[in-house]
């Protein structure tokens, strides 16, 4: 890794319009399947703010797109530029023309640098400022082209880009490593939740845990509980704040739940996002929140785990979405859909108290990877912002 102080000051850089050191390359082919091409990028095979190309479509099977683009090339989404869609080509192909190719102009500007350019707050800041479009906002190159920014001296340009590659190689093997996990997670929780066994039983869900208890705590009106808004939620399933509240402010008007429930959001489109959480170090063990969770109660605390991991499963929530009732934008799935829910082959509480805690291990892992990734994704958003941004 090359040391940061040895990149000089960028005050001392001159100032250059983008249009003046890099290219909007506008090459079409009229017949794509005839083009010798064999894939083709859309908006949709970018994923925001990765600079690698993971999908795509193949010409073989049928496309509209007729924008050329080479290998080493940068792709850069210019409709609905807020969701940061930058990409290196990796390979030769066809795309949207939604996507605007951009290589430099001469030798002033590497091409191992340009991306990371294109990555900089600045960038996006102009490119959402002169985009134009209700629904679709989209920005122009001649707009783009008038975006200023410091051009470090050739020699430094190449150790910021081995900064910056560095940096982005670190996400890409936590991602790889992600994608592994995610892949070990799903094949558990198939087999716990979906496989038949010769001992499991069909069984209702409302058998094993009790939907949205009636009970109520023991407070008294001064006494400190726990109060969890639909935002304190996230769609990992955790808690990740709460507040306290006095347990005689909250008493009336929403959905309490106590240590060891499950939430369930059942709004849309929360349910469908993921939102749910494990009532877990609530004050005084009492929580009170959104009335639009429900609460399931398991009847064993042996259960917990893996119902918990249940109602966050993907399949169960989309099963879920066919249940959905209201209008839209305020579609809920009801109590019923909880409550009727069959398990068609659930084994004895032993085995689910082993699966919930196998589920545990490995969505440790994938929350644990997930914060690697978020944490080298700042680092290269600050070492984005030092190196090019100016300071």
């Amino acid at each position: 890794m090359v040391n940061r102080k040895e990149i000089s000051k960028s005050d001392s850089w001159p100032q250059v319009a983008y249009g003046d050191v890099v290219r909007n390359v506008d090459e079409t082919i009229r017949d794509p399947q005839n083009s010798g091409l064999e894939r083709y990028v859309g908006l949709e095979h970018i994923d925001p703010e990765s600079l690698h190309i993971q999908r795509w479509g193949l010409i073989s099977e049928g496309t509209s797109f007729t924008r050329r683009f080479r290998k080493g090339q940068v792709l850069f989404g210019k409709r609905r530029a807020y969701q940061r869609k930058v990409a290196v080509a990796e390979f030769d192909g066809l795309c949207s023309s939604d996507i605007l190719v951009f290589e430099p102009k001469d030798d002033r500007l590497l091409p191992e640098l340009l991306p990371f350019i294109c990555q900089s707050d600045g960038f996006f800041e102009h490119a959402l400022d002169t985009s134009a479009g209700s629904l679709s906002p989209r920005t122009k190159f001649k707009e783009l082209a008038r975006y200023e920014f410091p051009l470090p001296p050739l020699d430094e340009q190449r150790r910021i880009a081995e900064i910056l590659w560095a940096a982005d190689e670190v996400i890409t093997k936590n991602l790889v490593t992600l994608q592994r996990i995610i892949s070990l997670k799903d094949s558990v929780e198939e087999e716990s939740f979906f496989r038949c066994r010769d001992s499991g039983q069909p069984t209702l869900l409302s058998e094993i845990a009790e939907v949205n208890p009636s009970s109520k705590p023991k407070c008294k009106d001064e006494e400190p509980v726990s109060f969890i808004t639909m935002a304190d939620v996230s769609e990992d399933g955790e808690i990740i704040n709460q507040q306290s509240k006095m347990y005689g402010e909250v008493k009336k008007g929403y959905t309490v739940f106590q240590d060891g429930d499950i939430l369930f959001a059942k709004i849309t489109p929360c349910m469908e996002n993921g939102k749910g959480a494990l009532a877990q170090n609530l004050i005084n063990g009492i929580g009170f929140g959104s009335t639009e969770f429900h609460v399931l109660r398991p009847m064993d605390s042996r259960d917990t785990a893996f119902i918990y991991f249940l109602t966050m499963n993907k399949k169960f929530r989309q099963q879920a979405r066919r249940f959905m009732r209201g209008t839209a934008g305020q579609l809920r799935v009801p109590k019923d859909f909880l409550d009727e829910y069959v398990l068609d082959c659930l084994p004895e509480v032993t085995l689910r108290e082993e699966m919930g805690r196998k589920l545990i291990e490995v969505n440790s892992s994938y929350l644990e990877q997930k914060r690697s990734i978020e944490k080298a994704k700042i680092v290269k958003a600050e070492l984005l912002q030092k190196l090019l941004g100016g300071q």
